[in-house]
């Protein structure tokens, strides 16, 4: 099984697009075997050099990803165990995410997260006053030992993410990161709130692939980038992409879209054992934000929002059929021959 959630105003891709690329990438599957993970490897990295491929990583993702769940079931071994004999931490930790809320919904979720002990937590930034206030709730309720950092998703100038930032501190409120304060090709300006506010900014829409690395790192403009499966094209990109901003000195977030299913969180976590450290990981919040999910045993996180690294065949999860075919639409089936 795998998943892909294609955001037009990230990659580009649209649902149509993405449909129309899986459908492609299933008719050159079903004709290749596999007698390693090497040969499976290959061919997925010489997939992912195609154009098709390229613009649509989404597609890409699910598709690797329901590869590699099939290939590491068939071995009975975890996904993580195909790239490596022992993962690189036992058990991983995410932070709490604060939208964009009333203040009633802020402090129900304020209260979960100081109930569950997590010691992160990322709040979406809109606007000086709103962030302010927002950010002064957390630390009343949390504590100052709780790691607070933004998230802007594009919503700032240069000048109003550095006043932004300059109020809090007047207030005597710090944050450890701010992720994409500004629109995506704003580089210099993202360089720029950096230098002039001391905070490090992260890169979310500013990177998904290879090229936005290299530029990001070439350019000094951040210290850290979100890595989403999603978007960066799957594990194997994602390790890479992971791989070479820790060797660059950057900092790794295993990021999520809104409205993942525990599919992408299960393999987020195989992301975690293969490849890190990760600074910030998000994710396994389908039991708050869908109305169903589509695996029998939704994943979840417990106190200190630890989860374990996976140890079951494949992703680890497992369809729940009847979920499937309440919310989801057949466009395309291949049939052994």
């Amino acid at each position: 099984m795998g998943e892909g959630t294609p955001r037009k105003y990230v990659t580009g891709e649209n649902i149509d697009d993405s449909f129309n690329a899986l459908t492609q990438f299933t008719k050159l599957g079903s004709e290749r075997e596999f007698a390693s993970e090497g040969q499976l490897f290959d061919f997925i990295e010489e997939l992912a050099e195609d154009s098709i491929a390229k613009a649509n990583p989404s597609a890409l993702c699910s598709f690797e990803m329901a590869l590699l769940d099939l290939f590491s079931q068939r071995q009975q071994i975890p996904v993580w165990k195909l790239f490596t004999p022992e993962p690189v931490t036992q058990a991983i930790h995410y932070s709490s995410i604060l939208p964009l809320l009333s203040p009633e919904q802020r402090a129900n979720i304020l209260k979960l997260t100081r109930q569950y002990k997590i010691g992160q937590i990322k709040a979406k930034a809109s606007n000086l006053e709103e962030t302010v206030k927002v950010v002064s709730e957390i630390a009343d309720t949390l504590g100052p030992g709780c790691d607070i950092r933004l998230d802007a998703n594009e919503a700032f100038t240069a000048d109003s993410a550095i006043k932004m930032v300059q109020a809090l501190a007047t207030r005597g409120l710090s944050i450890s990161s701010l992720e994409q304060p500004l629109p995506k090709k704003d580089l210099d300006g993202m360089k720029r709130v950096q230098e002039e506010t001391g905070v490090p900014v992260m890169a979310d829409e500013s990177f998904c692939n290879e090229e936005d690395l290299n530029e990001i790192i070439k350019r000094g403009c951040c210290k850290g980038i979100n890595v989403r499966l999603s978007k960066c094209g799957g594990l194997l990109n994602s390790k890479k992409l992971a791989e070479e901003a820790l060797k660059a000195g950057l900092f790794c977030q295993l990021g999520c879209h809104v409205g993942e299913t525990s599919i992408l969180y299960a393999a987020g976590r195989h992301l975690a054992a293969i490849c890190g450290p990760f600074r910030f990981v998000e994710g396994c919040y389908s039991r708050f934000l869908l109305k169903e999910d589509i695996v029998k045993e939704p994943l979840e996180f417990g106190l200190n929002g630890r989860a374990a690294i996976p140890n079951e065949p494949g992703l680890g999860v497992e369809i729940n059929d009847e979920a499937l075919k309440r919310h989801c639409r057949l466009l395309f089936e291949q049939k052994k021959v």
